[in-house]
């Protein structure tokens, strides 16, 4: 069964899949900035010619998906404001210990990156497939999970109220282990890439599952 969901990014959710998830601090990106990465996308997408073969057009769509991933985590590395909570080793911890938790339970645990406004985590489902419809947690539910035990735990030690974090997760299905690897990869090198660190081990809130 796959579920397929359109708020303002792409969903896409076969059960017992893989997926990268990217979730970011509520205002870490600004709405101007936010709907012109969707105008660049939606013209991408229309660009695909529909009387292609459906491969093809699902190739497209994917690596209309893959800029704009890019695209949006350029953003997140660069944009300088006062939204950054989760540099805090504090608050850091409060998100790995919710990431942690779920372990084993609704996914096998693979990577994650706690960054300074956005977390990417990388996770296999394939364990909920021998549970019932009732008790499967598709993204939607896990994400929910996470995200409202830490800004209640992270708003109260902060003394602050509101929304913590952005509505909306940017998420993708892994297809294969070669797309894997490359987004393991890609989530431990973040603070690599964002010069914190010289290396992926010396940073305090990465993980990979070894």
């Amino acid at each position: 069964m796959e579920i397929y969901h359109k708020r303002n990014l792409p969903h896409f959710y076969p059960k017992g899949a893989k997926f990268f998830i990217t979730f970011r601090l509520f205002g870490s990106i600004p709405k101007s900035i936010l709907e012109e990465l969707q105008k660049k996308f939606d013209k991408l997408v229309a660009s695909i010619d529909i009387n292609l073969p459906e491969n093809e057009r699902f190739e497209l769509l994917d690596n209309a998906q893959k800029r704009l991933l890019l695209a949006y985590d350029a953003y997140l590395d660069n944009y300088q404001n006062e939204l950054h909570y989760l540099k805090d080793a504090q608050i850091a911890e409060i998100v790995k210990e919710a990431i942690h938790y779920r372990d084993g339970k609704v996914y096998d645990l693979l990577a994650y990156c706690v960054m300074s406004n956005h977390v990417h985590l990388v996770f296999d489902t394939a364990l909920q497939l021998r549970n019932s419809d009732e008790s499967y947690q598709n993204i939607d539910k896990i994400m929910q999970g996470i995200k409202s035990y830490t800004a209640h735990k992270i708003n109260r030690l902060l003394g602050r109220q509101g929304t913590f974090w952005q509505e909306e997760s940017f998420d993708r299905v892994i297809r294969n282990d070669k797309e894997l690897q490359n987004i393991l990869n890609y989530t431990i090198q973040n603070p690599v890439k964002a010069g914190i660190v010289e290396h992926w081990q010396d940073f305090p809130h990465c993980y990979l599952k070894m």
